[in-house]
């Protein structure tokens, strides 16, 4: 017996910044309508769809910026509710993305699936894979993408859900992504291990954005939306097809403001891959489709078959890696095993698996500089932060701590956790990769330091010891701008320990928390990172340090508040070379004392497991 479903999907044309909502949500009451009238049973409508696509603009007005998102109750919401009133009345249920403002002041960016019958929301999504930047580029014509300083990364994950009433009353099974969520294996893969029948995905994706793709601005325009619109369908159908589900996907498309391109394409695929239904338009469409879940049935049970043919103790990779991390370079020292690892050999070659090739004789200098926090834009900030000053010969690789690693370090409880998921994780990647030294990115005196110092022989430091020793070469007297107040205390104990407190001038709190730095209006932060450096060099400071990892890229605001007055010391700048220029000297971590390894004794105790 079959289990169909008739679904639409209500593709949106162009919609421009200053556009009534009203008049949007006028056109997208005749979409629903449109697609009652061809006896739809579900209507997906696009990502943030009762608005513009507002984060490709730099909004800095808070009372302009909140009219994009809805407050409270989304379907309560004056400027939404409307759409969820016609769908009860019509007895067909809606998925559509919106701008969520929670009462708690935190912003997502959000889907619902309303189910009419109940009135009620069965599920709710918000997006986890937020593309772009925190910032606007510079050239003034680019096309911007500032989801990431608009949004939090979702924090619901990936969750299927039941839909009663559906598919014979069988209760089908269906799950939610958006827009950059579709390009990510792993949000399929985890519906897909849920038993997923149905994904709905709502998207905006720019036709031409050269600066977001980092392809040729003298591209052609359509042969570049040409390039999206293939790269969009590409996914919707591998992914589909390697998760035996139906897919629906629904644009928000068109020319906005009569300068944004976005694609069209809204399309439904079958769990073979093939596309049933496909917007011919970038304006205002419905498209419908009838999805025998049936189907579903033999990629499932054959082909992909989870339970009988996934082998998870091969894809742990998967789980404990953030960033890439590329094999070792064949002229890399290390020794030879059945796994392929480089080793040199006796004539200065290096050989693989028995295939000869020649070395160089200059092995660089590689640092992993170890986040403790699992936050990977302070990874970045801090790699970018280090980049500009790198002699040719070393490299900085960087390391963001898995799950269930913290995403800020703001107190002793955060950092024991947050050391013990980044040791386990770094033990399998130092063992694969040897690293040189390790700098620990987390302004504290941070329990990885000591945990890395016993494990291993290279130098290791923490970016706080490197920028108090470079400020104590630098000047008589220094300042520490640190974030909390807890912050403060911590690191006036940590500048006592490191045997400084004679030389420390003050530490300053800015009153912000690690992630307030990137979620604040960065403007708003540099001001306050600057009334504290002024307020540190009159009271002595004639260096400054900057208290987290996260301040790395704000260096240059703290500079030019105190001019001539101090100077200013990165930690993460000051640890690549403090380290550099001991793997120079040959330094090496002592293992006589207080750093001697304890692997001997937790093996001797059964407990390797670390």
């Amino acid at each position: 017996m079959g289990r169909k479903i008739r679904i639409a999907a209500a593709q949106i044309g162009a919609v421009h910044l200053n556009d009534e909502r009203s008049k949007t949500l006028d056109r997208m009451l005749k979409l629903l309508d449109d697609a009652t009238s061809q006896a739809a049973e579900v209507v997906l409508f696009p990502e943030t769809a009762f608005t513009t696509f507002f984060p490709r603009h730099l909004i800095n007005d808070p009372e302009r910026l909140s009219s994009f998102f809805e407050h409270g109750d989304v379907t309560t919401s004056p400027t939404a509710a409307p759409l969820f009133e016609r769908a009860r009345e019509l007895g067909i249920d809606i998925s559509v993305g919106f701008a969520e403002a929670t009462d708690s002041g935190e912003r997502f960016n959000s889907s619902v699936y309303y189910h009419s019958r109940s009135g009620s929301i069965l599920s709710k999504y918000r997006k986890i894979h937020l593309p772009g930047d925190f910032e606007p580029f510079a050239d003034p014509e680019a096309i911007n993408q500032l989801e990431k300083r608009y949004f939090k990364p979702g924090n619901l994950g990936f969750n299927a859900f039941r839909v009663p009433e559906l598919a014979s009353n069988t209760e089908p099974t269906f799950g939610m992504m958006i827009c950059n969520d579709r390009r990510w294996a792993e949000a399929w893969r985890s519906l897909g291990l849920q038993g997923v029948e149905v994904v709905l995905c709502g998207y905006n994706t720019a036709g031409f954005a050269p600066h977001l793709r980092g392809s040729d601005a003298d591209q052609d325009p359509k042969a570049a939306e040409a390039d999206a619109v293939f790269h969009h369908k590409l996914v919707m159908q591998a992914n589909s097809y390697m998760n035996a589900t139906f897919s629906v996907c629904a644009a928000r498309c068109g020319m906005d403001d009569g300068k944004y391109s976005l694609i069209g394409a809204s399309c439904i695929v079958d769990p073979e891959g093939k596309i049933l239904a496909e917007a011919k338009t970038v304006e205002d469409e419905v498209i419908v489709a009838d999805c025998d879940l049936e189907m579903c049935r033999q990629g499932k049970t054959r082909t992909f078959d989870f339970a009988r043919h996934r082998r998870i103790e091969h894809y742990q990779r998967i789980t404990n890696q953030t960033g890439d991390i590329e094999p070792p370079n064949l002229s890399a020292v290390g020794r030879s095993d059945a796994n392929g690892v480089a080793s040199p050999t006796t004539d200065g070659n290096t050989e693989v698996n028995g295939v000869k090739s020649k070395t160089s004789k200059t092995k660089k200098i590689r640092i992993l500089l170890c986040n403790p926090n699992a936050t990977k834009s302070m990874t970045d900030n801090c790699l970018k932060m280090a980049e500009p000053t790198l002699p040719p010969d070393v490299e900085v690789v960087g390391f963001t701590a898995p799950a269930p690693a913290p995403t800020a370090v703001e107190g002793n409880f955060d950092g024991v956790m947050s050391a013990a998921a980044s040791m386990r994780a770094i033990q399998g990647q130092q063992q694969r990769e040897g690293y040189d030294a390790f700098l620990v990115a987390c302004y504290s005196d941070h329990a990885l330091i000591r945990m890395l110092r016993e494990e291993y022989d290279v130098p290791v430091i923490g970016i706080m010891e490197a920028s108090l020793f470079a400020a104590r070469t630098l000047g008589a007297r220094f300042g520490v701008v640190a974030t909390s107040k807890r912050s403060k205390v911590m690191h006036e104990d940590s500048v006592r320990h490191y045997g400084m407190d004679g030389f420390c001038a003050g530490v300053g709190s800015c009153n912000l928390g690690v992630l307030d730095l990137e979620r604040k209006p960065r403007s708003e932060v540099l001001g306050i990172m600057q009334d504290v450096a002024k307020q540190l060099v009159g009271q002595g400071a004639e260096v400054l340090t900057l208290g987290c990892a996260g301040m790395s890229d704000m260096k240059a605001a703290v500079e030019e508040a105190v001019g001539n007055d101090a100077q200013v010391v990165d930690g993460v700048v000051a640890g690549v070379h403090h380290l550099s220029g001991l793997v120079r000297m040959g330094g090496k971590t002592a293992k006589g004392g207080m750093y001697a390894s304890s692997s001997r004794g937790r093996k001797l105790r059964g407990q390797e497991y670390v």
